[in-house]
């Protein structure tokens, strides 16, 4: 077309504009051939332009995926990615060192530790292994400052919301931490819902508490099992056993401290203990 545009042009080149027409006749007989000149140019572009492809149908598109594809996905994947990270903390305590799982405490067992707690001024409790959280919760509305250790992020975070719910969201307070590395030394009453296995967990316990710092005259308070070699200056055993698993034992931490120095010290046990 290039050709055909310089003929054009050459044509136009040729016309003769100072030739004398009555009137306006030679300008009008000259716009008439350039219009048609470019009428003709134009078609032939026209003729050698590529085709649009947007009027056509892509052969392929009806391989292509439905666009609200990936919002399905994105949200199975958020259902699995959220099920995951919430299970998980669950599962991993088969892997611990003491694989001891959540069970939650019923009303009477929670009733039977803290009746044996005088909510006095001053008065502090801390649970070791608070869950979710309702032993720490109950002891605060009887006006005991409480405080859950607890490894579980989801336990902890429910822990706060049903303080939150209770309206003791003051008193009681929780905190996500192994329960080895807790600071007992600030408490007046200690409980633990310990368990049977078979990685001696209720003699590490023992160990942790006559050998760290404890507050004077502070108490510890288990439920459901007994320590292993400590005595207990009050218990209130299940009928059932450890079947039930509805006993109480109230343990003198100063007197077990005692006993353990006594017997480091080659003295023996004190005599009635």
């Amino acid at each position: 077309w290039p050709r055909i545009r310089g003929a054009g042009a050459a044509a136009a080149s040729r016309l003769q504009p100072g030739r004398w027409v009555p009137g306006n006749t030679a300008k009008a007989e000259g716009s008439k051939q350039d219009e048609s000149i470019d009428s003709m140019i134009e078609s032939i572009e026209s003729a050698f332009k590529e085709p649009d492809p947007s009027p056509y149908p892509n052969p392929t598109d009806h391989n292509k995926p439905p666009a609200w594809g990936k919002y399905v996905v994105a949200g199975c994947a958020t259902v699995v990615s959220g099920l995951v990270f919430g299970v998980l903390p669950f599962v991993t305590v088969a892997f611990r060192r003491h694989p001891l799982p959540f069970v939650p405490a019923t009303p009477k067992q929670i009733h039977m530790v803290l009746r044996h707690c005088k909510p006095t001024a001053g008065t502090r409790l801390v649970d070791m292994g608070s869950g979710d959280g309702r032993v720490v919760i109950e002891a605060a509305r009887k006006g005991i400052r409480s405080k859950g250790i607890e490894i579980n992020q989801w336990l902890v975070l429910y822990s706060y919301y049903s303080a939150w719910r209770n309206g003791v969201t003051g008193i009681a307070t929780f905190s996500r931490k192994n329960l080895w590395k807790a600071d007992l030394s600030e408490f007046d009453y200690v409980v633990l819902f310990g368990g049977k296995d078979a990685t001696n967990f209720m003699e590490e316990v023992e160990d942790k508490i006559a050998t760290e710092p404890t507050k004077e005259g502070a108490k510890l308070i288990a439920c459901r099992f007994p320590l292993a070699t400590f005595t207990a200056e009050f218990e209130e055993v299940d009928p059932m056993g450890e079947k039930g698993l509805e006993s109480v034992w109230v343990y003198d931490i100063d007197t077990e401290k005692m006993k353990r120095k006594m017997m480091e010290g080659g003295g023996g046990a004190p005599a009635g203990k």
